[in-house]
């Protein structure tokens, strides 16, 4: 990146407060007018009609970061999203995928529900957003959010195991932030298996996909006030980890399993954000222990 607008520098500070009022404005205007739209089309069309509305409404949000001149920039490695071949030799998808990635801002969110609209996600969020918030609160309430409270162990696995009865029948994929809140100066929370061992109950045989994000945590490093200008956000989309062989290790025990699972995940992801780092071991890293 150009040294004249690194995320500390006092010019992209003083941009950003030309550029963020207008970005902050945009936001606003964006889902207070798609509120009673969206709320139409699913009282009109239905579900799936209305997660088409609301992708569409991610994609208006992730340009508006442009208005201070942010920038997207995906990375997909080769082997990402691969499809395995079986023992006959012919290609089969394993079971339900679950993008997993850190979690740094509000801002991770549009550009993935848009970039992965093919997938069709359903997001599982924080219940704090489920009230008061045009256009993204009503999105709990027709399912294309599932809410999980963050200090009510019973209820958030309680909903993780609904939600994986619902994707074994229904063909949709999952967006899950399992640190479970935002990493403010960056730096990756353990990563809870909890909520992945529920959906494994229903569907054991799952395809994990890692998303490394970069630098998504400098836009809220002020508290938008402002937002750095000319920041760059990074999405990196590395390749599938699959449960099938995880669980013949572990004898079949899910719960092993799923731990390992996401230890696994998230060694692929902080090793993406910190090459230098090589294990999950290292005194860098949160343990996740098996």
């Amino acid at each position: 990146m150009n040294t004249r607008f690194s995320p500390n520098s006092k010019i992209s500070r003083w941009l950003g407060w030309l550029g963020t009022p207008v970005y902050l404005l945009a936001f606003g205007v964006i889902v207070l007018v798609s509120d009673p739209c969206l709320r139409l089309v699913h009282l009109v069309f239905g579900y799936e009609a209305h997660q088409q509305g609301i992708r569409l409404m991610n994609r208006l949000l992730y340009g508006a970061l442009w208005l201070n001149a942010c920038r997207i920039s995906w990375n997909r490695h080769p082997n990402a999203l691969s499809i395995p071949a079986s023992t006959s030799g012919t290609a089969q998808r394993p079971g339900p995928r679950i993008f997993v990635a850190n979690h740094q801002s509000l801002n991770d969110i549009p550009p993935l529900i848009w970039k992965l609209r093919t997938f069709r996600l359903v997001l599982v969020s924080k219940a704090e957003l489920s009230k008061g918030i045009p256009s993204i609160s009503y999105n709990f309430k027709t399912g294309g959010v599932i809410a999980i409270q963050r200090r009510n162990p019973h209820q958030s696995l309680e909903a993780m195991r609904k939600l994986g009865e619902r994707i074994a029948s229904s063909g949709e994929n999952i967006l899950y932030f399992p640190e479970g809140t935002r990493a403010r100066d960056g730096q990756s929370a353990v990563f809870r298996s909890g909520g992945l061992e529920q959906l494994m109950l229903s569907n054991p045989q799952v395809e994990l996909v890692p998303v490394a994000i970069r630098d998504s945590w400098r836009l809220a490093q002020w508290n938008f006030l402002p937002i750095p200008f000319g920041q760059t956000i990074r999405f990196d989309v590395l390749p599938s980890i699959f449960s099938k062989d995880v669980l013949q290790q572990c004898d079949g025990h899910v719960g092993k399993a799923a731990r390992l699972l996401m230890q696994s995940v998230q060694e692929a992801i902080v090793q993406q954000l910190n090459p230098e780092i090589h294990s999950i071991n290292d005194q860098h890293l949160p343990r996740i222990n098996a």
